[in-house]
């Protein structure tokens, strides 16, 4: 019986996932643009990693162990939206790369079956 292989099929083969790993690393490099937008958006939500700890580390001092508890759960969230980050974009990356081989693959048998009826 023949079943027809969707390519979606490999999304979590580790060749994609090695495509994926490469491309995310040239990806993470900057361009003028890139730093354009990210000045923008720095400017529009201007709160920052170092602002958050200014602000906790000027609490009273009677608010010692508070000051550690918040310190150490601002660390775990951070972590844990760049997990979430990190796991959304390769998921996106993964699929899109699937879609777009997919998309490719259908258009080649398109023009294929084409040419054949001629």
């Amino acid at each position: 019986m023949n079943r027809k292989i969707e390519i979606s099929d490999f999304a979590n083969n580790s060749l994609i996932e090695k495509i994926y790993q490469e491309r995310k690393d040239s990806l993470y490099q900057h361009s003028v643009l890139d730093n354009e937008k990210i000045k923008e958006i720095n400017k529009q939500k201007p709160v920052t990693y170092d602002n958050l700890l200014t602000a906790i580390k000027n609490l009273p001092p009677h608010f010692n162990n508070t000051r550690e508890f918040i310190l150490e759960r601002l660390e775990g969230y951070i972590d844990r939206q760049n997990c979430l980050v990190d796991y959304d974009k390769k998921k996106f990356y993964k699929n899109g790369f699937c879609d777009g081989v997919q998309l490719m693959l259908e258009i080649l048998k398109t023009e294929n079956n084409s040419l054949t009826k001629l």
